[in-house]
Parts: C-alpha cells; sequence; structure tokens
C-alpha cells in the first residue's frame, strides 16, 4: 500500500505499488495509476559463460551522464570536456613540477586538488595556469618544500598578486588550512646562491640559529619569510668574514632594500644582538623580547606623554618667568628716583609717551633732519618753560594751576621764524575774501594794450587757423550734416521723435559746476576775457587761441 497517493479516478487513497509487475493499482475503483516503474535495484544476468555481470553501465561522479551508445552497444566516440580538462591539468601539473624539481608525491597531490577544483567549477571564470599554480603552492605550503609563490609567478610570468589572490580563493573554497611558512626552510636554499664555498654548511647553520633566536622574540609573525632569511645571512655572512653587501642578498631573496635593513634594525633592538659571537653560539638566551609592533606603539605612547609633560613644563616656566618680570618692573620703578615739583608733571608726561610708543610701535623711518629739528625746538622749549617756572617760584610760592605748569607758554611765532609767513597767508586770505565779495566782474585794469595786441591774429593766421579748424573737425561736420538730414526725414515721415534730457543728469552736472572749482575759474576767466577782447576787436576769428592756451593762462 502507498500512503499519501490519491486516485485520480475516484478519490481513494488505497494503492497498491507492484514492484515486481512495476505498476501502482488502485484498490477501489481498479485504475492503473502507473506502470513501468524504474526501480533502483541492481540486478544481475547470467552470461554463456556461467558468469554473472550487473544490469546496466557504471556512471562516474565526476562524468556528466552516461556514454554514447550505437545500436545498444557502448562506444566512446569522444572524451567529454571534464576528461580533456583534467588531462591539460595533469600535463601542465607535471610541467611546472618538474621545472619546480617536485616529487610525485607533491605532483599527485596537486592533481588531486586540481580534481576537487574543477568539481567546484573554481576554474570557471579564470585562467589554468592561474588555478594550476595555486594547486602546486598549496601542496608546497602543506608539505613544506622550499618553493615561494615569486618562484611561480616568475615561471608563468604573472603577477604574484593575481596567483595569491587565486590561492586564497581555493584554500578557502577547499578548506583547507596552510601551515605558516617557516623561514628556516629557505636557508639552504639561499645560502647556496650565495655562493658560501667550503663554509656554506657554516653559514646556513648560523643564518638558523638567528632565524630561532629571531623566532623566540616575535618578529617572523606578519612578516615574510624572504626578509628574515636575508637579514639573518647577511648577519652570518659577516660573522664568519664574508663580505656580501646588502645588493647582492636582495638580489638573491627578492625584497626591498628597505624592508631587509627594517628587519636588521629590530633586530638590532633585541639583547641578542648585544652578545659576542662566542657567546651567541654557546648561550641561549631564554627570554623573550616582545613583538617590535608593540613596542613601536608603546614608543610613541611615551613620546606622546613626553611631549604632554615638556609642554605643562614649559607653560609653567613661562608663568615663572612672567612673574619675574613683573617683580623685577616694579622693583626697578620703585627703585628709581623720583621728581618733585614741577619736574614730576615731566615725568609723567615722560611715562605716558613711553607707553605710547611701546603701544604703537617706534617708526624706523623717521627723517634725521626732521628729529634733529624736533630735538632743536624741544630743547629750546624746556629751556623757557625752567626760566619761566624759575622766575614765577621766586615772585609767588603759590604753586601753578596744574595745566600751566603741565603746558606753560607757547612757542611764538618769532622763535620758531615763521612770521613772515603767516603774515603772507593773512594778506592772501584777505585779498582771496575781497575777490570773493565782488560783483563777479574780473579786473582786467593790470593788462597793457600790447599785450592784448599779442592774441589778436592777423589775416593769414586767421585764415590759416580756419582752414586747421576745418580739417581737424570733417569728420563731425560730416557727422552732423547726416544728422540734420535723418532728422528732417524723419519729421517729414513723421515718425521723429525728441530725445529727454535726463533730469537727474543735468542737476548733477548743475550741482558739480556751481562750486567754486578750478575749472569753473579758468573757464570763467576765459569767458570774461574773450568778451573783453570781443568788445574791443569784434571778430572772434582774429584772437589768438595759441597765446591762451599758455600754461600761465590755462594751467
Amino acid at each position: 500500500m502507498s500512503g499519501g497517493r490519491v486516485c485520480a479516478a475516484c478519490g481513494g487513497s488505497d494503492i497498491e505499488v507492484d514492484s515486481a509487475r512495476g505498476d501502482a493499482v488502485c484498490t477501489g475503483c481498479g485504475s492503473v495509476l502507473e506502470d513501468n516503474i524504474i526501480v533502483s535495484e541492481v540486478q544481475f544476468v547470467e552470461n554463456s559463460g556461467g558468469g554473472s555481470s550487473a544490469v546496466g553501465q557504471f556512471v562516474s561522479l565526476d562524468a556528466a551522464g552516461k556514454t554514447q551508445t550505437v545500436g545498444g552497444f557502448h562506444v566512446n566516440l569522444g572524451k567529454e570536456s571534464r576528461a580533456q580538462t583534467l588531462q591539460n591539468g595533469k600535463r601542465q601539473i607535471h610541467h611546472l613540477g618538474n621545472q619546480l624539481q617536485l616529487n610525485q608525491h607533491c605532483l599527485d597531490t596537486a592533481f588531486n586538488f586540481f580534481k576537487m577544483a574543477v568539481s567546484k567549477h573554481l576554474t570557471r571564470g579564470r585562467k589554468m595556469t592561474h588555478v594550476i599554480a595555486a594547486c602546486l603552492y598549496l601542496v608546497c605550503r602543506t608539505e613544506g618544500t622550499p618553493h615561494m609563490l615569486l618562484d611561480l609567478s616568475d615561471l608563468l610570468q604573472v603577477n604574484v598578486y593575481v596567483l595569491g589572490k587565486t590561492f586564497l580563493l581555493l584554500a578557502r573554497e577547499l578548506c583547507i588550512n596552510a601551515p605558516a611558512i617557516d623561514p628556516c626552510l629557505y636557508i639552504p636554499r639561499f645560502a647556496h646562491m650565495l655562493e658560501f664555498g667550503d663554509k656554506n654548511h657554516e653559514v646556513s647553520m648560523t643564518a638558523l640559529r638567528l632565524l630561532q633566536q629571531m623566532k623566540r622574540d616575535w618578529m617572523h609573525t606578519g612578516r615574510r619569510p624572504s626578509g628574515l632569511c636575508g637579514a639573518a645571512l647577511l648577519v652570518a655572512a659577516r660573522m664568519h668574514d664574508f663580505r656580501r653587501t646588502v645588493k647582492e642578498v636582495i638580489r638573491v631573496v627578492k625584497v626591498g632594500e628597505s624592508t631587509l635593513r627594517k628587519r636588521l634594525t629590530e633586530f638590532e633592538d633585541t639583547p641578542a644582538s648585544q652578545l659576542t659571537i662566542d657567546e651567541f653560539m654557546t648561550i641561549d638566551l631564554e627570554e623573550e623580547c616582545d613583538p617590535p609592533s608593540f613596542t613601536a606603539g608603546q614608543r610613541k605612547i611615551k613620546i606622546q606623554q613626553l611631549e604632554k609633560e615638556l609642554s605643562k613644563k614649559l607653560e609653567e616656566l613661562e608663568g615663572e618667568i612672567t612673574s619675574y618680570q613683573d617683580e623685577i618692573e616694579n622693583e626697578l620703578e620703585n627703585s628709581r628716583p623720583k621728581a618733585k615739583g614741577v619736574y614730576a608733571n615731566y615725568s609723567k608726561d615722560d611715562c605716558i609717551e613711553d607707553t605710547i610708543s611701546s603701544i604703537f610701535g617706534d617708526e624706523d623711518g623717521e627723517d634725521e633732519e626732521l628729529a634733529a629739528a624736533a630735538n632743536h625746538l624741544n630743547m629750546d622749549f624746556y629751556n623757557e618753560l625752567l626760566d619761566k617756572d624759575r622766575s614765577k617760584e621766586k615772585e609767588i610760592s603759590v604753586r601753578p594751576s596744574a595745566l600751566e605748569s603741565l603746558l606753560g607758554p607757547l612757542p611764538t611765532a618769532a622763535s620758531l621764524g615763521i612770521t613772515e609767513s603767516i603774515k603772507e597767508c593773512i594778506l592772501t586770505k584777505d585779498r582771496d575774501h575781497n575777490e570773493n565779495t565782488g560783483d563777479g566782474e574780473l579786473d582786467l585794469s593790470g593788462i597793457d594794450d600790447s599785450e592784448i595786441d599779442m592774441y589778436i591774429l592777423n589775416d593769414s593766421e586767421a585764415r590759416i587757423k580756419a582752414e586747421l579748424w576745418m580739417k581737424e573737425n570733417a569728420d563731425y561736420l560730416k557727422e552732423q550734416k547726416e544728422k540734420e538730414a535723418r532728422i528732417a526725414k524723419e519729421k517729414e515721415l513723421g515718425i521723429y521723435k525728441e530725445h529727454k534730457i535726463n533730469g537727474m543728469t543735468t542737476g548733477r552736472q548743475k550741482a558739480v559746476g556751481a562750486g567754486p572749482t578750478s575749472d569753473f575759474l579758468l573757464t570763467s576767466l576765459f569767458i570774461l576775457l574773450l568778451r573783453k577782447l570781443t568788445r574791443n576787436v569784434g571778430n572772434h576769428d582774429h584772437v589768438n587761441m595759441g597765446i591762451l592756451q599758455q600754461p600761465y593762462i590755462c594751467k
């Protein structure tokens, strides 16, 4: 009886399944629900020789399906794609493995890794050479052979970072934990490449001892093994009197010069670097150092703390210095002799001047002559003040007022030598006032007739001037004539519009011209002169404008 199935004809659930007949029948209505059922049982048949064989064919896990048949016979007309991929991969694995001098066990292990990668479809979208190189390097890591990923990169001429990315993906997908590389594996190989001759073994053993000490001091964690090997071999070569330069070592171990020097600096900070050669070869230090990254972090923290402490101490010292300066200034002020009487006021003025000069600073570019004159005037002024004060003290015993004692008699114009200048200024001011209070007419009574005759042109000069004026203003006259013709035509057509003058601009021009400026005065002078000349002559063309434009008139 089959449970869970329902008859499509009657809806009954009593269904009988006969595996021998290979059918399923409903016991309620008798309907055959299924026939020729494929069973998963293994059947055997007996051949003519008396032997037995299983019915069907074997399908492997890697096969995509059954092999092709022709007329009921199984034939292999062509290898499937998976088999071809495996065959090509095996051939390339053997080719690269022989170049790396790997044994057969490593090659078989690498091929098994490759088959696992193909079954998980890790070769799709990636070059087969990259996957094969990753499988070989995975074998080198698990078997502990002295090979680096850089060696495979050199053989394939591929970027080492691309191979590293493929290797990490393969190790993660295949769930293989690749162990960390021991730098000691590369020492014999690199020592042989550096050619130490008969002392190759001794140098290698010394380098191995150095590496063991570096590993105890936590220098190998997170570092490339080639850098540690290069530092150990360089130190071991110097210990055995071999002159190997840094460039020769980095050419063999394939690291940068800065990396190699950094490893040497880190080893220098360990206690083992302070030992002599004999002590290092005989004594095994049991104590371990902190990792270089940890010590570097601690060093940075200490430096920051020292900087903070120094800043605090500097602030304290600055505060003490300022307090000492204030005390010194107070002591100097108290110890300074004080002036009495009228001189006390002068000392106050000097203090005020010193304070102002200290605030605003002294001007370095002061003229020496002005400074000398000022000093001379000040000395005379102070002498007069002292004489006045002495005379007043003899006559009057009462102290003068504070303002008089501070200022005293001011220097006179005679003492300063500016009497004539003051008189000239007063006369000029009165003359200007009289001229401004006139009726606006310009007084030309002082001009002679001979001087006026110089402004009048003769006939030839007037004709030349007229021709010159017409030649200079020909373009303007032509434009004006065209403008008048255009305006007349517009007026005939009735489309002419008069242009309005901006009132604001006119007012501004009036306001500008209303003031007693130099241009306005010169224009008034010029107009008045022409008016007088025209009254006497009666013709504008006979006026010599060149003389009127001389500097002393139209300046």
